[in-house]
C-alpha cells in the first residue's frame, strides 16, 4: 500500500478516536445532571412514603384522642343516667348514650382502618428503604466513574494529538491538505475502503477501471461520487 495512503488511514483512524472521546467528555456534565436527577427523584419519592405514613400515624394518634374524649363523655353521661327524675330525661339521655356508643364504633373503624393502611405501608417503607439503599449506591458509583473518566478522556484525546501532529509532518503537505478538506466537507470521514467493487462511505459503484487501478496500483483514487479517497484492506490487493 502507498505510505502516504497508510499514514492517511491512520490519521483517520486517529481523528475518529479523538472525535469519539471528545465527544463522550461532552456527554459527561449531561450524564452526570441525569443521574443526579435520578437519584433526587428516588430520594423525594421515598420521602413522600415516609411523609405519608407520618400522616397516617398523626391520624391515628387524633382519633384516639379523639375516643378518649367520647369514652370519658360516656362514662359522665352513664353516670348522669342513674340521676334524672323523668321518664323524658331518661330517654333523652339514654339516646345520647347510645348516639355516643355508635360515634364510639365509628371512629374505632376508622382507627382500624388507619392501622391497617400503616401496616401496608410499613412493608412499602421497607421495601423502598432497600431499592433506595442499592440505588443510591449504583448512581453514587456511575456519577463518580463518569466525573474519573473525563480527565482521563482528556488526557488521551491529549495523547493522541501529539501522536496526530507527530503523524500529519510525514505526510505530503498538498495529501495532507486534500484530507482536511474532504474530512471537512464529508463529517470527519476522508478515506474510505473499498469492497466489492463499492465504496463502503456512499455505498456507490466504483468504476471498473478505477477498481482495477486500485487492484493494480498504489495511485490515490477518490470515489466519483462522493469524493473521499478510495483505499483497499492489505491483503484486498492481487
Amino acid at each position: 500500500m502507498n505510505a502516504d495512503l497508510r499514514n492517511l488511514i491512520s490519521l483517520q483512524d486517529i481523528d475518529q478516536k479523538i472525535a469519539s472521546l471528545k465527544k463522550h467528555i461532552s456527554e459527561v456534565p449531561d450524564k452526570v445532571r441525569t443521574l443526579h436527577e435520578e437519584l433526587v427523584r428516588l430520594i423525594q419519592a421515598h420521602q413522600a412514603r415516609v411523609g405519608l405514613n407520618q400522616d397516617l400515624a398523626k391520624q391515628r394518634r387524633a382519633r384516639e384522642s379523639d375516643v378518649d374524649m367520647m369514652r370519658t363523655k360516656l362514662s359522665r353521661l352513664k353516670d348522669q343516667l342513674m340521676t334524672v327524675k323523668t321518664n323524658r330525661e331518661y330517654t333523652v339521655m339514654l339516646h345520647e348514650i347510645e348516639s355516643g356508643e355508635e360515634q364510639i364504633r365509628v371512629a374505632e373503624d376508622g382507627i382500624l382502618d388507619v392501622m391497617e393502611q400503616m401496616e401496608a405501608m410499613e412493608g412499602d417503607l421497607a421495601d423502598s428503604d432497600r431499592a433506595l439503599a442499592i440505588r443510591k449506591e449504583e448512581l453514587d458509583r456511575e456519577i463518580k466513574n463518569a466525573e474519573n473518566a473525563a480527565p482521563l478522556m482528556e488526557s488521551e484525546v491529549a495523547r493522541l494529538g501529539q501522536v496526530k501532529t507527530d503523524l500529519e509532518a510525514i505526510i505530503g503537505a498538498d495529501l495532507l491538505g486534500r484530507y482536511h478538506r474532504i474530512a471537512d466537507a464529508r463529517k470527519g470521514i476522508a478515506l474510505a475502503e473499498a469492497k466489492n467493487e463499492l465504496c463502503s462511505a456512499c455505498h456507490v459503484r466504483i468504476r471498473p477501471q478505477v477498481y482495477a487501478e486500485l487492484l493494480r496500483t498504489d495511485e490515490i483514487h477518490v470515489c466519483d461520487s462522493c469524493s473521499r479517497i478510495l483505499f483497499l484492506r492489505e491483503g484486498d490487493k492481487a
